[in-house]
């Protein structure tokens, strides 16, 4: 059975940047197995199968593997995917420039997307994620101690006075906040100490970052889900956004309800990433965020399954 494909590198308008992604558009008659074989073979941080919803409120159906597993959703596979359907002219975008909305379904449901078209194309994607939820931060210079440990770097590298937190907006990720750029960049991943904290605290990945100016600079290392590192990571940038509002940090502050800013990722890896986080606030408290970003198509062809 032949399989088509599209491959293209997202939350970049640049081709060789950004977090490449493979998109099967039709994936009707591929089992999960074969999903994930495929997913294996091309071993990007994430590949996308769309297939029919059964909702008929939903434009299509979205299943996401990483390499080793599949996940509810992601968010670099699911503005990619929408991307690509939208260059194939498999979405109902409307022919004016503007915001087109619609909705998918992914693994916890439904998902609300816009598409922002301009001079006839669609040319960024953004994503509503999920409910904000998130846990107690961490504490303990033992836990710390082995978080420090898996990402390379020393103890006093944490940043003074910001904790690590679990957060999650459809997928949960630790957030380590670092105390410089500096740090973020010389972090050399620990597969042995990162699968141990994974495990304990129960998430994706880790999501270190540190403040950049007006900007955020931020990596993820998430050897679990068999992703070393992953160039952008959509699905933690939200969390990222959640967690800076309970803090009281996001860059810029918060005006009317919302703070806005932008994460750099992938730097480290030669894959240069921007994504675009809005976060909503009522009552001091984070309830929302959206994600968005532009992508390049990249490759198309066929794979025997």
């Amino acid at each position: 059975m032949k399989v088509s494909f599209v491959t293209c590198d997202v939350f970049t308008n640049r081709p060789f940047t950004g977090n490449p992604l493979l998109v099967v558009p039709d994936a009707r008659g591929l089992s999960a197995a074969e999903m994930q074989a495929v997913a294996r073979e091309i071993n990007y941080s994430e590949s996308t199968f769309v297939l029919p919803s059964t909702n008929p409120a939903c434009a299509y159906l979205q299943r996401t593997f990483v390499p080793v597993m599949e996940i509810p959703y992601a968010g670099h596979p699911t503005v990619g995917t929408a991307f690509v359907m939208a260059a194939l002219g498999k979405l109902a975008a409307g022919a004016a420039d503007g915001v087109h909305p619609i909705t998918i379904e992914v693994g916890f449901g439904p998902l609300r997307l816009e598409l922002l078209k301009k001079d006839g194309r669609v040319s960024r994607v953004r994503m509503e994620q999920g409910k904000p939820a998130w846990r107690e931060p961490v504490t303990g210079d033992d836990v710390k101690g082995q978080i420090a440990a898996a990402l390379g770097v020393p103890f006093d590298a944490l940043h003074p006075t910001l904790p690590p937190q679990a957060v999650g907006t459809g997928n949960t990720f630790l957030m380590v906040p670092l105390a410089s750029v500096t740090a973020v960049s010389a972090a050399l991943s620990d597969t042995r100490m990162l699968n141990l904290v994974e495990k304990e605290l129960g998430v994706l990945g880790l999501f270190f970052f540190a403040f950049d100016g007006p900007r955020v600079r931020a990596r993820m290392f998430a050897p679990g889900a068999g992703v070393p590192e992953d160039p952008a990571t959509g699905s933690a940038a939200g969390p990222l956004g959640v967690y800076l509002a309970l803090h009281g940090e996001v860059p810029g502050g918060v005006a009317d309800g919302s703070g806005r800013f932008v994460i750099d990722q992938g730097v480290e890896m030669g894959r240069a990433s921007e994504l675009d986080v809005t976060v909503l606030v009522e009552n001091g408290r984070p309830v929302g965020v959206r994600v968005e970003g532009s992508s390049v198509l990249m490759m198309r062809g066929e794979v025997d399954v």
